[in-house]
């Protein structure tokens, strides 16, 4: 049977006061009926009536009294008290850096000053401590800051994984090939975005080779080569997987894979042995027929003039055929060649930057700008600079100017860089003349007619539509055709530092269900929506939608989700004044069957967080049927999390909250989904410290918390 005191201890400190106050006014009625059934026996019956009026007035004065003192109590004790225990337990547990109010407790005599010099002190003395720490690792964060350095700047993508696929560091550039943003991300599984199986083949022969110590003595160690396919089958990758072993050299603990896009490699790998198998089978008749025709007028044979004749048409027919084949597929030869010349997505002002940086240094001066939009372009980025900054000294010798502008536009698939000036046009044999010219010693006598046909286009001067001159240089659009008005979103959602790792993954075991974990195990996506109203049932619709994935205690900025939503509908101006979301916004945005799958895929089995959850999620629910998805993963409310820590009366909303943990919002972020997600998350983070601190550890537990907390704000909603 539970301990009454156990029991009383858990009620908050205010009640616990009033119930004192409570016996107190009770007991003292108590004791005034005990005099007045005294005293009725003393004096006799006759004065019932009078001490019964007096007696109910005595006990009316000592319970109103009782309840005055317990109200001011409350109010300037018992009040002030829990405040100072919010606080002071938010700057132990979740190191909020909000000083204590001194106006709290002015009547609780020297127990706040108290409070609040203990405080300064444990500020102080963990500000020092961060100070020391930050010193003593300065060096490591050097020798770290450069290995992040190389990392980001490999050309091949890295991934880092446990035994269980779980990534734990990945690059850039892996993003970039697996041409996903947002599906990968640490304590994800690696075969969410590519092939299992060749993975698993690779890392059992290599489990096999480590067991059986082959490993030692093997050319390859424990490498093996792998090629797979991406997850949607569109990409083919090949590269190594490594294992990585604990610090015995016995087991293994983990994987390294290094990776390369080889799909366009293989095709024209294909594309030559097709060519080569074609030229082999297309050459073989017509050469057999010159073959035995030859033969037939060497062999001395007796052949009449007509015959002879014949024969000898036969073979300059076969000759003339075969010098046509040859043409054709010297052409695809060459067109083959041109097409492995190492090239790239370079972007125009990129470009020309590097082409007025190298005019600048040169000796013959002129002035050039860059006018008109930057568009991207496909191009050997070094060799059409030398190219242009080669072409701007010519026109600048021949026509005698010192001022050009470099624009590129895109026409017809193609993106056109001109050259512009005031003056006549070259004619074609002065552009000609420069064609077999070296450019820059550096890269092996190369001339520009070298750089044209690798490019398989040409240049030549013309008249501009608005007057002036120009030299026009065709190039290719990028494979993957950018906007000419935007930068490639992929790559600007690509953060530049490498912030993409987390080797304490390696240590988690995932064992158990998932509600017995502990909290701070957790994988979390913490989100939000901004709607066209407050009502999901009446027809109000999502607009936007955002997330941050938090993993390790980390908040992954740059594993962000963040999207506008076509809600197929007007959205209100009162809406729009409070997130400063228009129509002209979404209106070219995706609708909301197209967007909750790629949220669900961003969301993968991580624990949903949310302030004020289950509006959000109401949106989500009404949803489901028609983007074609189910969200069954568990869900927080920081709200009723919140709650359960500091009562129902506190103030839960997210600036609130924000403010007792030091928490800035910066007010351009401030009623958007990313921004209000990010301050979110910020939020559960110390509101974990919190929790544990109070017992609740696992996700059991804090559901446990939440499910009293909301029960407590219904029956409250009754009254």
């Amino acid at each position: 049977m539970p301990d009454p005191m156990t029991r009383l201890e858990r009620l908050s400190l205010r009640l616990r006061i009033f119930l004192f106050f409570a016996l107190i006014g009770l007991a003292s009625c108590a004791v005034v009926v005990a005099c007045l059934v005294f005293a009725e026996q003393r004096i006799g019956p006759a004065a019932t009536p009078h001490l019964v009026l007096f007696g109910g007035i005595a006990c009316f004065g000592i319970l109103f009294v009782t309840g005055w003192v317990w109200q001011k109590f409350d109010l300037n004790v018992a009040q002030p008290i829990e405040r100072i225990v919010k606080d002071v337990r938010s700057l132990v547990h979740a190191g909020a850096s909000r000083q204590l109010d001194s106006e709290t407790g002015k009547y609780l005599g020297l127990l706040n000053p108290a409070i609040r010099e203990i405080a300064g002190a444990l500020t102080e003395a963990r500000e020092e401590t961060d100070r020391r720490i930050a010193e003593a690792t300065t060096e490591t964060h050097k020798q770290t800051a450069q290995l992040e350095s190389v990392i980001r700047n490999l050309d091949q993508g890295v991934l880092i994984c446990t035994m269980g696929s779980k990534i734990m560091l990945y690059n850039k550039r892996a993003l970039q090939i697996l041409h996903v943003s947002g599906d990968l991300g640490l304590g994800r599984s690696l075969f969410s975005v590519v092939s299992a199986a060749p993975f698993r083949h690779a890392i059992e022969r290599l489990g096999h080779r480590l067991e059986q110590g082959r490993h030692r003595h093997h050319k390859e160690g424990l490498s093996q080569l792998v090629i797979c396919a991406t997850a949607d089958g569109k990409h083919t990758l090949q590269g190594r997987v490594t294992l990585l072993l604990d610090q015995a050299a016995k087991a293994p603990t983990g994987f390294i894979v290094t990776f390369d896009d080889m799909t366009r490699q293989l095709a024209d790998n294909v594309e030559r042995d097709s060519l080569l198998q074609t030229v082999l089978v297309d050459l073989r008749h017509p050469a057999a027929n010159l073959l035995a025709t030859s033969e037939m007028l060497a062999g001395g044979y007796a052949l009449a003039a007509d015959a002879r004749k014949t024969l000898e048409q036969m073979i300059a027919g076969e000759a003339a055929r075969l010098s046509e084949r040859l043409a054709h597929y010297d052409q695809q030869s060459h067109d083959m060649l041109t097409s492995a010349w190492p090239m790239s997505d370079v972007y125009s002002s990129s470009l020309f930057n590097s082409v007025l940086r190298r005019n600048s240094s040169e000796s013959l001066k002129v002035t050039c700008e860059f006018i008109g939009d930057p568009v991207w372009l496909h191009c050997d980025s070094i060799t059409i600079v030398e190219l242009i900054e080669y072409a701007l000294r010519k026109v600048a010798e021949a026509t005698g100017e010192r001022a050009f502008q470099l624009r590129a536009t895109e026409f017809e698939r193609k993106i056109y860089v001109d050259l512009h000036w005031h003056g006549e046009p070259l004619s074609v044999a002065r552009i000609n003349a420069w064609l077999d010219d070296p450019l820059d010693p550096d890269l092996g006598g190369i001339t520009s007619r070298d750089v044209l046909y690798r490019h398989k286009t040409d240049y030549w001067s013309a008249r501009a539509p608005d007057g002036t001159a120009h030299l026009r240089l065709p190039l290719s659009l990028p494979h993957d055709h950018h906007s000419s008005q935007t930068l490639d979103e992929q790559t600007l959602l690509l953060p530049d530092r490498l912030e993409f790792y987390d080797f304490d993954l390696m240590e988690r075991e995932y064992l158990g269900a998932l509600e017995d974990r502990p909290l701070r195990d957790l994988d979390y996506v913490v989100f939000d929506t901004e709607t066209t109203g407050l009502d999901p049932s009446g027809g109000d619709e999502i607009i936007s939608i955002a997330g941050v994935r938090i993993v390790n205690g980390r908040i992954m900025h740059g594993e962000l989700f963040d999207h506008y939503v076509n809600p197929g509908r007007s959205i209100p101006p009162a809406s729009t004044k409070i997130h400063h979301i228009t129509n002209e916004m979404v209106a070219n945005a995706a609708p909301v069957e197209t967007v909750l799958p790629r949220f669900q895929a961003f969301v993968s089995d991580a624990v949903l967080v949310a302030h004020n959850a289950a509006f959000d999620m109401k949106f989500l629910t009404l949803k489901q049927d028609k983007a074609g998805v189910r969200f069954t993963n568990p869900v927080l409310d920081t709200v009723l999390l919140a709650a359960h820590l500091q009562g129902q009366t506190s103030s839960l909303t997210l600036d609130a909250l924000a403010e007792q943990f030091g928490i800035e919002i910066p007010v351009d972020m401030r009623h958007t989904a990313l921004g209000d997600s990010l301050a979110t998350a910020e939020v559960l983070l110390r509101l974990i410290d919190l929790l544990e601190a109070s017992g609740i550890k696992t996700l059991r537990d804090a559901v446990e918390a939440e499910k009293k907390a909301e029960a407590i704000r219904r029956q409250q909603a009754r009254y």
